[in-house]
């Protein structure tokens, strides 16, 4: 993947960088170079002899109530997200023809449609699909 002064440029179908997801901690979810994860100090057998996992933001040796720790503050994290978003919803115009409001959440898969119109934004309001 070459790379042009502005920003990347990703082969055809490819929409960000393939290597990140790989890229990321399991345990912190930032990338391996950013990861603020310890080594992990777990003793584990390499060739016969005792040694030290060491793998940065081990999962396989974290003890069960740090893992469910990691797991409830990660759930209060995306509690609180989630409401943000809700908080962001907004009510559409009613549709010009059947006169139903629609609420546009910027957590969707799609623009809001009704009786052959989507509804563009507040600049636009609503728009007959054909005439778009």
């Amino acid at each position: 993947m070459s790379r042009s002064i502005m920003s990347w440029i990703y082969p055809a179908g490819c929409f960000s960088l393939p290597e990140i997801k790989e890229n990321r901690c399991p345990l912190c979810g930032n990338f391996r170079a950013d990861c603020t994860c310890t080594d992990c100090p777990h003793p584990v057998l390499i060739d016969g002899k005792e040694g030290i996992c060491g793998v940065q933001g081990c999962l396989e040796h974290l003890l069960d109530r740090e893992l469910v720790t990691r797991i409830e503050m990660l759930e209060g994290q995306l509690a609180g997200l989630r409401e943000e978003a809700k908080r962001r919803e907004r009510p559409t115009p009613p549709c010009p023809v059947c006169g139903e409001v629609q609420v546009v959440a910027i957590y969707d898969n799609g623009p809001c449609s009704c009786h052959g119109h989507f509804y563009a934004g507040e600049k636009y309001g609503w728009i007959r699909k054909e005439s778009y």
